[in-house]
């Protein structure tokens, strides 16, 4: 079995992910991240995201986890928004509540 190709640029393929989100999901959700974030936990991201835009590996099984797990407890999980794995979009809803990214 092959491996699928892995993106070469992650920061890309995350933002163009949000994209194919329904928009007013999507900043429902940023929305609701904003808020969520602890203040601390924030800027430690935005510092992170600012020197690698893979920050996201570090913090797959703490952060990440608990972060998906929140946005599926509230509303924003695979069935709301019609995709099959909010892994592949959770990364690029977070870059754009600490604004890392702009909504795109």
């Amino acid at each position: 079995m092959t491996m699928p190709d892995l993106p070469t640029d992650w920061r890309k393929f995350h933002s163009d992910n949000v994209t194919k989100l329904d928009r007013q999901k999507a900043f429902a959700a940023v929305t609701f991240l904003i808020s969520w974030f602890p203040s601390d936990v924030a800027e430690t991201i935005k510092n992170e995201a600012r020197s690698d835009p893979e920050w996201w590996v570090r913090h797959h099984y703490g952060g990440m986890m608990a972060c998906r797990n929140a946005l599926r407890s509230n509303g924003f999980g695979e069935k709301d928004f019609g995709i099959d794995n909010l892994d592949d979009y959770a990364v690029g809803l977070v870059e754009v509540a600490l604004g890392i990214v702009p909504l795109p």
